[in-house]
């Protein structure tokens, strides 16, 4: 056992020497000009003296893992790792580098377009729900609505796979042809849709007039064009002679700062809208339209986060708006994007804001006036076919299809599994509302139609934060 331990130590000591050898004759071409004149592919660079050792210490282990690392190292990868491990070493979850299609992508996001075929979608009871429907979209025009689920994307089940891999398949080169299969729970029909895929610009600012002078205006995101088109519709509701304003931040991740600051510009007079502070620096940005507020009640939750909450922290704090529903997320950070060429980007937190009186917004969110807590549905799990379901049957499948039919609305009795004469009344009942008829058997086509049904029901939850206000938006105007 002695011999096992000199023999494993003269080992690691070889391997140190060897290290030893390659770091003393690996120096980086600043610390040996001679080597230099000989390797024209070197560059001398020049680094502060309490950097130059610790650059040095990179190259050598740089040189050491392409010297023995036993699999094919790419050079300019470990140089990537090295630019990730510099962000990463932050500990800002903000901070992050960027392969050169990730840095695409979020350029994408940031500028409102992407190719595909124009639909939100979102995971409901496992299905893949058509949330909403761009205007002027392929989707549109192939007539996909919301509430309908996405069952097949050209020959590819989507059934229990992610939002990630189903958007991926509905995205593509713009002309490009996919085949769109989906379940319509209102009518019970399956639709095979083909559809050619187009560049599409959102619309992250959408309105609708609520009638008696008001409008309701949801900004989904704070995209380049946010500003410009919010700025637009608040002069159309201005000459329609408005009274009030609901305007929906929820679920906002955010965006662009100068897209907030145009925002909050057009819901308060000229003047501060945020303060930036850097180490020692402090900047305040100003509004220099001078706009008459008139009653506006702001939307927000936990998911309105970065620049919904300059906009929301702009007019609480000037006294120009009600926020009604939850605090905020809490993101008061403002990252830029640097590009590098040939290789991506990384984004870089640059500066941390404040509201206008200069409360602090990170970690701590902006509560709300009037706090609305949305009310959430337990939404029942999937009903997954395995086999026909009918009186006599027993198991998880048919407590899955009781909870479904509970939810829905038709009562089938107790949750217990066992499919009886009551729960066979509330199959019946459910299939003839979607004009259907019951064979004696609860089959595939059967529960697809319920599942379906689910995902509809979702969709079109009750909002009561939303209903709220709108009540209060009413009361205000009344007032005036």
């Amino acid at each position: 056992m002695l011999g096992n331990t000199k023999n494993l130590r003269r080992n690691v000591i070889i391997v140190l020497l060897i290290a030893t050898l390659i770091w003393s004759t690996a120096a980086p071409g600043f610390a040996q000009s001679q080597v230099q004149e000989n390797k024209p592919d070197t560059l001398q660079v020049e680094l502060p003296a309490d950097e130059a050792g610790l650059f040095e210490l990179f190259q050598q282990i740089k040189d050491t893992i392409l010297l023995l690392y036993p699999n094919p190292v790419d050079v300019e990868t470990l140089y990537q790792g090295a630019m990730k491990g510099l962000l990463e070493a932050l500990g800002d979850p903000y901070c992050e580098f960027l392969d050169e299609e990730q840095f695409e992508a979020l350029y994408e996001e940031l500028e409102g377009e992407f190719s595909g075929i124009g639909i939100t979608i979102q995971l409901i009871s496992g299905n893949i729900t058509v949330v909403s429907v761009f205007k002027g979209s392929p989707a549109q025009r192939a007539g996909i609505l919301p509430g309908d689920v996405i069952v097949r994307v050209d020959d590819t089940d989507v059934q229990g796979k992610s939002l990630q891999a189903a958007s991926a398949l509905l995205r593509g080169e713009p002309g490009t042809r996919v085949v769109v299969t989906v379940f319509r729970p209102r009518t019970g029909e399956t639709l095979v849709m083909p559809i050619i895929r187009a560049r599409i610009s959102a619309h992250p600012v959408e309105m609708e007039d609520l009638g008696d002078g008001m409008y309701y205006i949801r900004i989904s995101q704070f995209t380049s064009t946010t500003g410009k088109n919010f700025a637009v519709l608040m002069e159309h509701i201005r000459r329609q002679g408005g009274k009030g304003l609901l305007l929906d931040l929820r679920d906002n991740p955010g965006g662009l700062l100068d897209a907030a600051v145009e925002v909050a510009g057009e819901l308060v007079p000229r003047g501060s809208i945020v303060e930036l502070r850097r180490r020692q620096l402090r900047q305040v940005i100003r509004s220099d339209k001078d706009r008459e507020p008139f009653p506006t009640v702001i939307l927000i939750n936990g998911g309105s986060a970065s620049a919904s909450e300059i906009v929301a922290g702009a007019v609480k704090d000037r006294g120009k708006a009600i926020l009604v529903g939850e605090p905020t997320f809490g993101k008061a950070s403002v990252q830029a994007m640097f590009p590098i060429e040939g290789i991506g980007g990384f984004k870089l937190t640059v500066a941390e804001y404040f509201t206008p009186s200069g409360t602090q917004i990170s970690g701590v969110g902006i509560k709300p006036n009037l706090l609305v807590e949305q009310e959430y549905v337990r939404l029942p799990g999937a009903v997954v076919y395995t086999r026909d379901m009918k009186r006599g049957t027993v198991g998880l499948d048919v407590l899955a299809l009781q909870e479904a039919l509970e939810f829905l609305g038709y009562n089938p009795g107790p949750a217990d599994g066992i499919f009886g004469p009551q729960t066979e009344a509330a199959v019946i009942a459910f299939l003839k509302d979607y004009g259907r008829q019951y064979t004696g058997s609860v089959g595939q086509s059967e529960v697809s139609a319920i599942n379906g049904a689910v995902s509809d029901k979702a969709v079109n939850l009750p909002d009561n934060v939303l209903e709220e206000g709108k009540q209060l938006l009413r009361q205000w105007i009344t007032m005036q």
